[in-house]
């Protein structure tokens, strides 16, 4: 997932999740493993100058304000209607990547749209993540490209946004189940996910062009949308 910066708690998730964990429990454990993810992308993409500050900052302090409100939402409300909204924008996401291609704007017009936008973007995104424990990439990355960032851009700045949205999520989630943690589960898996984010950033900054970036990202959101839909009609047969 570090690939196209989205981090990797919107797989780690329902996978943990399905696998009988407590959903706040496998929430924190994916999104602590999004930090890891992207805190090793975000550094190597910063080397290349593939991070956008002025959209980054503002969407983490919108982040930082909403994302508090997602957590406690996500302890009351039904976990099988978080997972239909999880599915619902992770195939509009994916269109979005697949089949949107936008005009790229000037500069000057870049730095007068994205901190507002990123702002009031930042906020739905801080909520989202917060309810549905995941990083927010996956959401993010739509709008980088409607920006009309190049893909490998999109993959960094994401990348950056996602680091900080993911340690808040953790936070707000461990509040609910830090004494119930696997943390021998958490190490394993987090040194696993340090590789990953290594291995993937390399790839998309020497290996990839920018559309095939957002290629995979689509895939993989269509992917784990069909997985969720697939596992709710489960449950409704049943």
């Amino acid at each position: 997932m570090s690939m196209g910066g989205v981090g990797a708690a919107f797989i780690l998730v329902p996978i943990f999740y399905w696998l009988g964990m407590p959903f706040p429990q496998a929430a924190a454990t994916g999104l602590m493993l999004g930090v890891l993810n992207t805190g090793v992308a975000s550094i190597n993409y910063g080397r290349d100058k593939l991070i956008n500050f002025k959209v980054a900052i503002p969407l983490i302090i919108a982040i930082f304000i909403f994302s508090p409100l997602g957590v406690y939402s996500s302890n009351v409300v039904n976990k099988q209607i978080l997972l239909v909204i999880f599915a619902a924008f992770l195939l509009t996401a994916g269109s979005m990547m697949l089949f949107y291609h936008p005009q790229k704007k000037t500069h000057e017009d870049q730095v007068k749209t994205k901190p507002a936008a990123g702002f009031g973007v930042g906020g739905i995104i801080g909520f989202l993540s917060g309810l549905l424990g995941v990083g927010g990439g996956s959401f993010l990355g739509p709008f980088l490209v409607w920006l009309g960032m190049d893909g490998k851009q999109v993959a960094g700045t994401s990348a950056f946004v996602v680091m900080f949205s993911s340690l808040i999520g953790f936070l707000g989630h461990i509040g609910f189940e830090y004494s119930h943690m696997n943390y021998a589960f958490l190490v394993l898996t987090g040194a696993a996910s340090l590789m990953g984010g290594q291995i993937g950033s390399w790839l998309t900054r020497f290996k990839l062009t920018g559309k095939q970036v957002k290629q995979v990202i689509g895939v993989f959101q269509y992917l784990v949308a069909l997985k969720i839909i697939l596992d709710l009609l489960n449950v409704i047969h049943k």
